[in-house]
């Protein structure tokens, strides 16, 4: 039995917010998004498009394309990078939406930019065990607001959703899937509220909490990426992972349909195209109209690439992530 993608789901709020309109208040020329990150644009929530309401969409396109009722559903797993509430967890505001039955075991967790891949982790885990049969997996990300708190950030970030139906069943399915940390470099890449005062910021991490200063953007938020540090290794870490999938399931790289790559910003993309010789064509790309949509991103492109048939049934996919944390890895999926 392989743990198997039953159906994907996508959904990205109404509102477009063009680069254009952000790069006057954080200090850019115009055109400067397009030309060194790549986005055009991202999608912004309004405020009756909290977490939740977005999942919402996004699973129960994933529950139909699965032909499945959310009163199967008896794991709910929700990622959210940037929750809007300290408790309860978005998760539990989605299984009420979706009707999902109490008898199901509900959780919300954060595995930043790879929280996709951690959730079908635990996901698997829980299938092979026993302990559950039908599992939904869901990444509602509104990381438009929190993201104006940096510089760095501002422009990055969108908001949307991705979920996921998953399952066990005989035939193709995940063929690998690894999720690594490097927890020396968790202070590299932080967002933290104002609960946080000077001297506790130094306790996350002394070396880097002199940057902190003067950084409190909306709400208090503080936001610090050290931005070279976390370039070179999002590159180099998604490609390892790759490269290590690819050895340990002895497929080349002529026999995968479809690379799926976390997009916190093209130039990203492009060198790992460049540095590990993938061919572009297979390559899948929304972030000039998308941005970086954090966990959302991975789930989102196969959802995407599944509802336009440009995935198929008998393909493979790899799909790979990097994220705050650090934390990173590849999965191969045969589709069914």
């Amino acid at each position: 039995m392989n743990l198997q993608i039953l159906g994907a789901g996508h959904h990205l709020p109404g509102a477009v917010v063009p680069s254009a309109l952000l790069e006057p208040g954080q200090g850019y020329p115009p055109g400067w998004a397009r030309k060194h990150v790549g986005i055009v644009e991202r999608r912004k929530a309004g405020a009756d498009e909290l977490s939740w309401h977005m999942g919402q969409a996004a699973s129960e396109m994933a529950l139909r394309q699965a032909g499945i009722q959310a009163s199967q559903v008896d794991l709910l797993l929700v990622h959210g990078s940037c929750p809007e509430l300290y408790y309860p967890d978005a998760a539990w505001f989605l299984a009420h939406a979706l009707g999902v039955p109490d008898s199901a075991f509900v959780l919300g967790f954060r595995g930043a930019c790879a929280g996709f891949l951690s959730g079908v982790e635990v996901v698997r885990a829980f299938l092979e065990a026993g302990r559950a049969k039908t599992a939904l997996l869901c990444c509602p990300e509104r990381m438009f607001r929190p993201a104006q708190a940096y510089d760095r950030s501002a422009l990055l970030f969108g908001d949307g959703a991705a979920a996921a139906v998953l399952g066990l069943g005989e035939g193709r399915g995940l063929r690998f899937l690894r999720v690594q940390q490097e927890s020396e470099h968790a202070g590299r890449c932080v967002l933290a509220t104002s609960v946080l005062e000077p001297a506790e910021r130094a306790a996350v991490d002394p070396e880097l909490a002199s940057t902190w200063e003067g950084r409190e953007g909306p709400d208090g938020i503080v936001g610090f990426w050290d931005g070279g540090h976390i370039f070179e290794h999002a590159v180099e870490r998604m490609g390892e992972a790759a490269l290590a999938a690819l050895q340990e399931t002895g497929l080349g790289l002529d026999e995968v349909d479809h690379f799926l790559f976390h997009q916190a910003n093209a130039k990203i993309l492009r060198s790992l195209i460049r540095n590990f010789d993938l061919p572009a064509e297979r390559v899948h790309s929304n972030i000039e109209t998308v941005g970086n949509i954090s966990a959302a991103t991975v789930p989102f492109l196969l959802s995407e690439g599944l509802a336009s048939g440009r995935i198929r049934s008998g393909q493979t996919v790899l799909m790979a992530a990097f994220g705050a944390g650090y934390t990173y890895g590849a999965a191969i999926l045969e589709v069914p």
